[in-house]
């Protein structure tokens, strides 16, 4: 289960407390869980399944208390098709570095240039894996075309940031082919707003 950054419902412990750590669902939902678990191991399919699961967390979303407002907006301005810097996105909202760090920290659980830098690379393989075609800006195309797209430098930027990250090149991680991750995780979901306004080689998203 995937929430927008920023948008899962209110939990016991601030997101940094959680940051790389596995715990038990019921640390985080308390008695809830354990109902939640027993109505999804006695559902007659998968689909009911995901269905109960979906329900039980929207409801838990409604009834959270209320989202950052100026995390929200932030994140919104530090998507990867409109590159921004986190010391303008700041002032943008009327707060210090450090102030919107805080907030970020306790409703994302990473600070805002962490996130930038993941949502680049997660928009880098979004469009990858969509066949998405580069916007030709620089005379660039293919993979170094939809680098310079989501705000890399040039190919050789993007390729630091997956190694960095991944611990790969993004030939290899994507298994050679542009249009395929071998991670296996699907990357456009959380994109497409953004994926609908791009054309591939053969069709419109």
């Amino acid at each position: 289960m995937r929430f927008w950054p920023g948008a899962a419902p209110s939990l016991p412990a601030t997101l940094d407390d959680l940051l790389d750590q596995h715990v038990q669902l019921s640390d985080l939902l308390g008695t809830s869980a354990d109902r939640l678990a027993e109505s999804v191991a006695g559902a007659p399919s998968a689909q009911h399944a995901l269905v109960m699961l979906e329900r039980h967390m929207l409801s838990a979303v409604r009834e959270s208390a209320p989202q950052d407002p100026g995390v929200a907006e932030a994140v919104q301005l530090l998507l990867p098709w409109q590159p921004v810097e986190i010391s303008a996105t700041a002032r943008h909202l009327g707060l210090s570095a450090s102030q919107l760090r805080r907030r970020f920290l306790s409703s994302v659980g990473v600070g805002p240039k962490t996130l930038q830098r993941t949502l680049r690379f997660q928009g880098f393989l979004a469009l990858a894996q969509a066949g998405a075609a580069a916007s030709g800006r620089r005379g660039a195309d293919g993979m170094a075309g939809l680098a310079v797209d989501v705000g890399y430098a040039d190919q050789a930027h993007l390729s630091r940031e997956c190694v960095r990250i991944t611990g790969s090149t993004p030939t290899a991680l994507l298994g050679g082919d542009i249009e395929r991750c071998v991670c296996g995780h699907d990357h456009t979901a959380s994109f497409q707003p953004f994926l609908r306004t791009r054309a591939s080689p053969s069709r419109r998203l």
